[in-house]
């Protein structure tokens, strides 16, 4: 389905293709790819390069980046196999992973199929001088019929890998025109799936920054601001990733876990907030990632989700965001709303203004539910800006006197336009 989309958008995908070299100039980068099986090189120019190219990152080594944080946490072996009769074992039972905790053979275990397809994790001692050469098929049967509780269990390996969690995060994100996203720019425990969804993090605040200066509607220095807001929270994210690892007592990590209550799923992937970037009134006291999930559309925080209707039609406010700033008016807020039409419409901000309301002029209808006010915490004459990647810019709870000089004030701010 990405494929597909990216090549809808007009994206040139090109697979089985690698990095020769790259360099960068005040202009762009000039990086050379060559084509596996054809060994045909070629010479790419582009405005910037983004470096996804994971935990190893040859770009990263390449621009002399380096990694904070406490580095290997623990290492395991993932083997392949197949097993007909273990599903009996499993049941109805359905998991994406499931802890197995026989002290003879700790693992965790993963289906491919739910069938006869699945993955056993294994600890490995490296550290105690266990190689990859002392997991044999015997072995891995062994520890899979302990684990499993199946002792005539008919097993067959088909592959085995090894892994390593860690946790560390780059030291800077970005080196001129080259931006680090990804693996290349944090590793963290497996436990949680924090790794993928902080990846995807990334690119969704480095895209509309990119989007946004290369189509001229924001400044340079917006750029600046991905490190600014990423770093905080991976460093956040991958502490907690860590410990999550340490409570699950994922086999071979012999930690125990910090004391305290801690942040939930929700709250660290999608209630970290940015203290700091492109964000205009954000606090800078309070954590990163807070405890529980609440989207209260505080600046540098997550916009909430609420149902309405637009010309007709049901959708979700967060809906109305990716493709430019969304300025949200309430109801007896027309003269923040008029203000932001105007800038949209004179002075060149990429901007769309919708006034939410029960009136036929208002723009946006909200469904039964929660006040529109009460849920973006502000007033029925208050304002909130929202950036394309769903994150609230700037909020105010009331009217003003100038609200177009505000509004330009904010706009410039968020998006670094001298």
């Amino acid at each position: 389905m990405l494929l597909r989309a990216a090549r809808e958008l007009g994206g040139d995908i090109r697979f089985g293709t690698e990095l020769v070299s790259f360099e960068q100039d005040d202009e762009g980068v000039t990086a050379v790819v060559r084509t596996y099986g054809t060994g045909e090189s070629r010479t790419v120019r582009a405005d910037y390069l983004v470096a996804a190219d994971g935990p190893r990152s040859p770009v990263r080594e390449r621009l002399g980046i380096g990694l904070e944080g406490p580095g290997d946490l623990f290492h395991n072996v993932s083997v392949t196999f197949r097993a007909k009769r273990l599903a009996d074992a499993v049941g109805d039972r359905r998991f994406i992973v499931c802890y197995l905790t026989n002290p003879r053979s700790p693992g965790a275990l993963l289906p491919v199929d739910n069938e006869q397809e699945w993955v056993f994790h294994a600890p490995w001692r490296p550290d105690r001088g266990e190689t990859l050469d002392d997991f044999t098929d015997e072995r891995c049967v062994a520890l899979i019929r302990t684990a499993t509780g199946v002792p005539e269990l008919e097993v067959e390996i088909t592959g085995r890998a090894p892994w390593h969690a860690a946790q560390r995060v780059a030291e800077r994100y970005r080196e001129g025109r080259v931006f680090l996203a990804g693996d290349s720019a944090h590793e963290m425990s497996p436990t949680g799936a924090f790794g993928s969804n902080t990846g995807i993090q990334d690119a969704h605040n480095l895209a509309w920054k990119l989007a946004a200066v290369l189509q001229g509607w924001a400044g340079p220095a917006l750029l600046a601001t991905y490190d600014a807001e990423r770093r905080p929270v991976a460093q956040a994210t991958s502490a907690r990733a860590a410990d999550r690892s340490a409570e699950h007592q994922h086999p071979g990590y012999d930690v125990s876990p910090s004391s305290g209550r801690k942040a939930g799923m929700l709250a660290v992937v999608l209630g970290y907030r940015y203290t700091a970037g492109a964000v205009v009134g954000a606090p800078d006291e309070g954590p990163v990632v807070p405890e529980d999930f609440r989207p209260v559309a505080e600046p540098g925080g997550r916009a909430p989700h609420m149902w309405v209707r637009h010309a007709g039609v049901r959708l979700s406010t967060l809906d109305l965001y990716e493709q430019s700033p969304v300025l949200l008016s309430g109801p007896q807020a027309g003269a923040w709303h008029a203000a932001g039409r105007r800038l949209a419409e004179r002075d060149g901000f990429l901007l769309v203004s919708y006034q939410v309301g029960t009136e036929p002029e208002h723009d946006l209808a909200p469904e039964p539910g929660p006040d529109w006010a009460q849920l973006h915490g502000t007033t029925a004459d208050g304002a909130v800006l929202v950036r394309p990647d769903g994150f609230v810019a700037w909020r105010s709870s009331a009217s003003d006197a100038d609200p177009e000089r505000v509004l330009r004030d904010v706009l410039a701010a968020v998006l670094c336009r001298g």
